[in-house]
């Protein structure tokens, strides 16, 4: 697959993150699901492995996702929107998670477990990129004739559609959780750091 370079703007400071190129064969609402995942995401792994290792294990108060928990759970969560877009579990590096994930039924507390035990930074970076790398195999594979067409989502009815703006949304909002953490450790965001 080829990639791009796609450059965020933030203030006065331009971050080039690799974005792979969308198939030429998906409509436009397809490739800008797509786009704005992969925009999220390259973030999400830019910030992951920003963060020092000793830092790692570091949550704002009891009972709260620690950094790797959060990093984790961005992977698991990708993971459990993928599989009800049709895609299975996955051999690698994030095997043992997806079978957690991406079951129906599980519990809070094995998911949780399950997050608590990715501890190596370089680890936890690989199996966000290969829970990252289903997300445009189910775009492809989704036709647009199938977005309106409803799904039941624990316990809800919505949208193939919705399904993806979802999936979209809860990255970004950890995202946002991890940016936090990283502010309150000093440390600064990739793509905010001042120009060389």
């Amino acid at each position: 697959m080829r990639t791009f370079l796609r450059l965020m703007f933030t203030g006065l400071m331009v971050l080039a993150v690799p974005v792979a190129m969308p198939a030429q064969n998906i409509s436009p609402e397809r490739q800008d699901f797509q786009l704005t995942f992969q925009s999220t995401a390259g973030r999400c792994l830019a910030l992951a492995k920003a963060i020092p290792q000793d830092k790692l294990s570091w949550r704002p108060m009891p009972g709260v996702r620690s950094f790797n928990e959060v990093f984790v759970h961005m992977a698991g969560s990708t993971l459990l929107f993928c599989s009800y877009l049709g895609a299975k579990i996955p051999e690698g590096p994030a095997h043992d998670l997806a079978t957690v994930y991406m079951k129906r039924g599980f519990e809070m507390p094995e998911i949780f477990a399950a997050e608590g035990k990715f501890k190596d930074s370089a680890r936890i970076v690989e199996v966000m990129q290969q829970s990252f790398d289903q997300v445009p195999n189910v775009i492809r594979s989704l036709h647009d004739d199938k977005l309106d067409t409803p799904l039941d989502f624990f316990g809800s009815s919505i949208s193939h559609r919705r399904l993806l703006i979802m999936l979209n949304e809860h990255l970004g909002e950890h995202l946002g959780q991890a940016i936090a953490y990283a502010r309150v450790n000093q440390i600064v965001p990739p793509w905010s750091q001042p120009k060389k």
